[in-house]
C-alpha cells in the first residue's frame, strides 16, 4: 500500500476515534439554551462547522498505543473538544480573525462580546465535565490529567501573550516565533499525555508519547503557516493581528528577499497572484529550505523515538500520521 494510501487510512482513524465524543460535545453545549438569541445562533454556528478530530483522535489512539481500551477516553475527549473549543474562539477575539478554513469565524459574525461568553460557556462546561470524571477515574490518574492540564494549557496561554506582544512587528527573529510555535504545540503534547495516563502507560511511556505530540503540534503549526501564505486574507489578517507566518520571516533573513515581500504586503489588499509570488520568492530562499529540512529531522526522530511503543500497530500508524502532516510541503 503506498504511503498516500495510508496516510488517507490514518486520517480515516482519526475521524472514526473521534465522531462519538464530537457529537456528544455538540449536544452538550446545544442543549445549554440561553435568553440571549445571538448566543444560541453563535451555538449552532460554531456546532455547525466543529470537526476537530485531531485532538480527540490524538487521546484515543495514546490510550490504545500503551495498552488501553480506546473506549475509555470517550468522556475526556468530550471535556477536551470543549476546552480547546472555548481556546480556540477566544483566540479569534485575540488575532480579530474573520475567516477561518475558508468560513466566517463566530467573531465575523457575531463579534467580540458573543464571542467572548460563547468562549466562556465552553470552558465552563469543560471543567464541570472534568470534574465528573473524578468518579471514572482512580485519584492518581485524575490528579496526573489535572496537572498535564494545569501545566500544558497554562503554556498555551503564555504563547498567546508572548504572540500578541508582537503583533505588527515585522523584525521579530524567526527562532522567537518558533519557540512560540513549540509552546502552542503543548496542546498536542497534552491530549496524547492524557491519552496515555488513561490507558495506564509507564511514566517514561507517557513521556515518549507526550513528546511525540509535541513534535506533531509543532509540524501541524508549521503546515498552517505555509498554508496560510497562500490565503491572501489569512495572510493580511496575520500582518495586522499576529506574527508573520514561520517561512516569511526565515525569507526575512536575506535583507534584498525581505524587500521584495514587503513590496508585496504593504499593499491595501493582497491579490491571490500577489501571494503566488510571495511563495515562490520563499521556497527559493536557502533559509527556507533549512527549515523544511529541519521539519523532515522532526519527523525522522520523531517516528525513530515511538518504536519502542508496545502496540505495534499504532505505533506505526502514528508513523504515518507524523509523515502525513508535512506531505506536500
Amino acid at each position: 500500500m503506498k504511503t498516500k494510501k495510508l496516510i488517507v487510512q490514518v486520517n480515516r482513524l482519526l475521524v472514526e476515534r473521534s465522531k462519538k465524543a464530537l457529537e456528544i460535545a455538540k449536544k452538550e453545549i446545544l442543549q445549554e439554551k440561553r435568553e440571549s438569541k445571538e448566543i444560541n445562533d453563535a451555538f449552532r454556528y460554531y456546532a455547525k462547522a466543529w470537526n476537530d478530530v485531531v485532538h480527540p483522535g490524538l487521546i484515543s489512539i495514546a490510550c490504545e498505543a500503551v495498552g488501553g481500551k480506546a473506549d475509555d477516553t470517550t468522556s475526556i475527549q468530550v471535556a477536551l473538544l470543549l476546552l480547546t473549543a472555548g481556546f480556540d474562539v477566544h483566540d479569534d477575539i485575540i488575532d480579530e480573525s474573520k475567516t477561518k478554513y475558508g468560513k466566517p469565524t463566530v467573531f465575523a459574525k457575531f463579534g467580540k462580546d458573543i464571542t467572548l461568553l460563547v468562549g466562556d460557556a465552553f470552558l465552563m462546561k469543560a471543567l464541570v465535565l472534568l470534574h465528573k470524571l473524578e468518579k471514572q477515574f482512580s485519584t492518581e490518574k485524575m490528579d496526573a490529567i489535572w496537572n498535564t492540564i494545569n501545566s500544558l494549557f497554562f503554556e498555551l496561554g503564555d504563547a498567546e501573550a508572548l504572540e500578541a506582544s508582537l503583533k505588527g512587528n515585522i523584525n521579530v527573529s524567526p527562532e522567537k516565533c518558533y519557540r512560540i510555535l513549540k509552546m502552542k504545540a503543548s496542546t498536542a503534547e497534552a491530549h496524547m499525555r492524557i491519552g496515555a495516563i488513561i490507558g495506564g502507560g509507564e511514566q517514561d511511556i507517557v513521556d515518549l508519547i507526550g513528546n511525540y505530540g509535541r513534535t506533531l503540534g509543532i509540524l501541524i503549526g508549521i503546515r498552517e503557516d505555509f498554508i496560510d501564505i497562500f490565503e491572501p486574507e489569512e495572510l493580511q489578517n496575520r500582518i495586522k493581528n499576529e506574527c508573520l507566518p514561520l517561512p516569511i520571516l526565515y525569507a526575512f533573513k536575506n535583507p534584498q528577499t525581505k524587500k521584495i515581500i514587503l513590496n508585496y504586503l504593504s499593499k491595501r489588499e493582497i491579490s491571490d497572484k500577489d501571494a503566488e509570488r510571495i511563495v515562490d520568492t520563499i521556497f527559493e530562499e536557502k533559509s527556507v529550505k533549512m527549515l523544511r529540512n529541519k521539519i523532515e529531522r522532526l519527523v525522522e526522530e520523531a517516528s525513530d523515538s515511538i518504536s519502542s511503543i508496545p502496540n505495534k500497530m499504532l505505533a506505526s500508524q502514528m508513523k504515518i500520521l507524523i509523515k502525513g502532516v508535512i506531505e506536500d510541503l
